[in-house]
């Protein structure tokens, strides 16, 4: 991870002392757009392993899509990178990803700056599906970020977007907010790739070419800039979809690389020899982990049937 310099420690110090969203007195620094959220669910929506105060490493936070934080990684990440002595916290959003990303930024934004202020050190932010996109566009909008964050990591993210979200919301005429902006040519995208990749952090995107629902691939998952890398790059034909690719071993070695160098993943550093193991250290396989799965794909009906709108959302005034 990258080392941090006398000048992100002050920025850090900095920041601490600035509520979100407002402009600090005396200071070049600009907050960007206001936060709308109430501060009371921002705060509410973050949690955070205990070693995240003065952290020796730098803190992950894990963003999920359409799931709640223990949903998408109660059972694999939220072990594991603790485990591997990684301070971790996550995000569980308040209309469980389904909303405005736009919105989802916000709680994005707040959680770097105190992860940032807490632990003193820059943060990775990481996800699955759209989370990185939340990530992204917190990134691309709120200038005080980028020097906050060390690395964004991506697990199956459509930043090209997606054709199955397109012809679903196309043909039933009505989708979540969240389906509309991750479908291919979406308002949200489109403003996203007509922004520069922010300097500073490394871009790492993990995706598996048998995406069922993210696709087509490679150019689904393909960020310019960032260091692209397909399991199957690592071990071909390797039979991994969309889920089970937050469980993968190989998907979460190349994590590791990322983790524990500066800059992006590298392919080459990659041991082939993994190839022949299945799943990623310290899995929960019990019933909390099985009933949390259920509880998801219980929840989808009721968002596609009462969140569903006719449109994609406006783009945010700072967007367009």
């Amino acid at each position: 991870m990258r080392i941090r310099s006398l000048v992100l420690a002050s920025t850090v110090a900095l920041l601490s002392t600035v509520v979100p969203g407002t402009a600090t007195a005396g200071s070049n620094l600009d907050p960007g757009p206001a936060l709308t959220v109430d501060p009371a669910a921002l705060d509410h929506a973050l949690t955070c392993t205990p070693d995240l105060h003065d952290a020796t490493r730098d803190p992950v936070l894990l963003t999920p899509a359409f799931a709640t934080d223990q949903q998408s990684f109660g059972w694999n990440y939220l072990q594991s990178l603790p485990a591997a002595g990684i301070p971790v916290c996550s995000l569980s959003l308040p209309d469980e990803g389904y909303g405005d990303l736009q919105i989802a930024a916000q709680y994005v934004v707040h959680a770097v700056r105190t992860m940032a202020a807490d632990s003193g050190r820059q943060v990775v932010m990481m996800g699955h599906q759209h989370g990185p996109l939340d990530e992204l566009w917190a990134l691309t909008f709120w200038p005080d970020l980028p020097a906050l964050v060390s690395d964004l990591i991506s697990l199956a993210t459509p930043y090209n977007g997606t054709d199955s979200a397109r012809s679903g919301c196309d043909d039933s005429q009505e989708c979540p907010p969240a389906n509309w902006q991750i479908a291919t040519g979406s308002k949200f995208l489109t403003a996203l790739a007509a922004r520069p990749l922010p300097e500073g952090p490394g871009y790492t995107s993990i995706y598996t070419n048998f995406d069922e629902l993210i696709y087509p691939q490679p150019h689904a998952s393909t960020l310019a800039g960032a260091a692209n890398i397909a399991v199957q790059d690592v071990c071909p034909l390797r039979p991994v979809e969309h889920f089970d690719i937050i469980g993968d071993n190989v998907a979460f070695r190349i994590v590791l690389d990322a983790l524990e160098h500066d800059g992006p993943a590298v392919r080459e550093r990659i041991p082939d020899d993994l190839c022949f193991t299945t799943s990623m250290p310290n899995l929960r396989y019990d019933a909390h982990a099985a009933i949390t799965g259920l509880k998801y794909l219980a929840q989808v009906p009721r968002h596609l049937i009462d969140d569903s709108v006719t449109a994609e959302p406006e783009l945010a005034s700072y967007a367009r």
